[in-house]
């Protein structure tokens, strides 16, 4: 099937009489992997006489090549749990049309579909920053997190923990040596002056995660539905009030603290008085410990240093194609303009 016409796959969700538009999207600015595209079709409102026809708006979604179907099939069961539970923010993915009980289309070589309803807003918190829209952020969090938890939670050790002493231990073996050779060997020379920063500027700052993560990762701590990849550009608001969270192909069972952690390095970086006022907004729905802050400052600068390692290895070492250059420069800037931040 050819990714240019994704009409028979849109056919299990929608007649095709009704769809108006189809617009591809490509990745939409993102680096899942995943294609988009935002369908307009008309839906009917009203009983009898007074039904009208009104347009909606969906995304359509080809998943990755290789994503795990039954992986998929959980994070649909959590986005439906958590829009009966009365979260209306959340891309709910629809049933096929034919099938109520399946939302997700297998198509001969075109991979996994689904559909879900496009939602409204932009992502425009740093462009209108203000402590009514970090509120609504964290809070949305604090909700989305109340009612996933009611799905599953269970205590265990911290995946998000165990992952990131792995990391810290691989790069201190031999990986970080095998990043920095990529990188002096060159790939484009903007990229290059950016790569060669973000590695001066967490060599150093390897060897002291390695006793807060493995003292961490002797703990456990109450483990349920995570979103794993919250950030700016995944929280869309309407005004002062966020009317999307979007993008749950990371999600999986973990720890709450580490949305907390991503969400709020994203939103306001390393300023104090700002980071309080998140993590008290949050903890209105959601009460904090000593500890839990303690570790979600340790998520914070661990994803942090990681995070910017992560990016040279995909481009550097294994050679990954993450589309344009720019918004790539523009997320490395972000990541250093933090790691140059001075501790306050």
């Amino acid at each position: 099937m050819e990714l240019s016409d994704p009409r028979p796959v849109l056919a299990e969700f929608l007649a095709l009489d009704t769809v108006r538009r189809i617009e591809p999207l490509d990745n939409a600015g993102g680096w899942s992997g995943s294609s988009l595209w935002r369908v307009q079709a008309e839906g009917r409102t009203g009983l009898g006489a007074s039904m009208a026809t009104s347009p909606r708006l969906y995304c359509l979604r080809r998943w990755p090549a290789g994503t795990d179907p039954e992986r998929l099939r959980f994070i649909h069961k959590i986005l439906t749990h958590v829009a009966a539970g009365g979260i209306d923010f959340v891309p709910t993915p629809l049933p096929l049309a034919r099938r109520t009980s399946v939302s997700l289309v297998h198509s001969p070589g075109g991979g996994l579909w689904d559909l879900a309803p496009w939602l409204p807003g932009t992502a425009d918190y740093h462009a209108h920053p203000t402590r009514e829209r970090l509120a609504a952020a964290m809070r949305a969090l604090a909700r989305f997190h109340d009612v996933a938890g009611r799905y599953q939670q269970l205590p265990g050790p911290v995946p998000a923990i165990s992952d990131r002493l792995e990391q810290v231990q691989h790069l201190l073996s031999g990986d970080l040596d095998r990043i920095t050779s990529a990188v002096l060997a060159g790939l484009d020379a903007a990229l290059d002056l950016r790569a060669s920063r973000v590695l001066a500027l967490t060599r150093d700052r390897l060897s002291p995660l390695l006793g807060p993560l493995e003292f961490a990762s002797g703990h456990a701590l109450p483990l349920s539905p995570a979103i794993r990849d919250i950030h700016h550009d995944h929280v869309l608001f309407t005004g002062d009030n966020v009317s999307g969270l979007v993008d749950f192909g990371a999600l999986r069972i973990d720890t709450p603290l580490a949305d907390v952690a991503r969400l709020v390095g994203s939103l306001v970086g390393d300023d104090q008085p700002q980071r309080q006022f998140a993590l008290a907004a949050y903890a209105q729905l959601r009460p904090l410990t000593d500890h839990d802050r303690r570790l979600i400052d340790l998520l914070d600068h661990s994803g942090l240093v990681l995070g910017g390692l992560n990016w040279l290895r995909w481009l550097y070492v294994e050679r990954r194609d993450m589309g344009p250059l720019p918004p790539i420069q523009k997320r490395l800037d972000e990541i250093l303009a933090r790691l140059l931040t001075p501790p306050n």
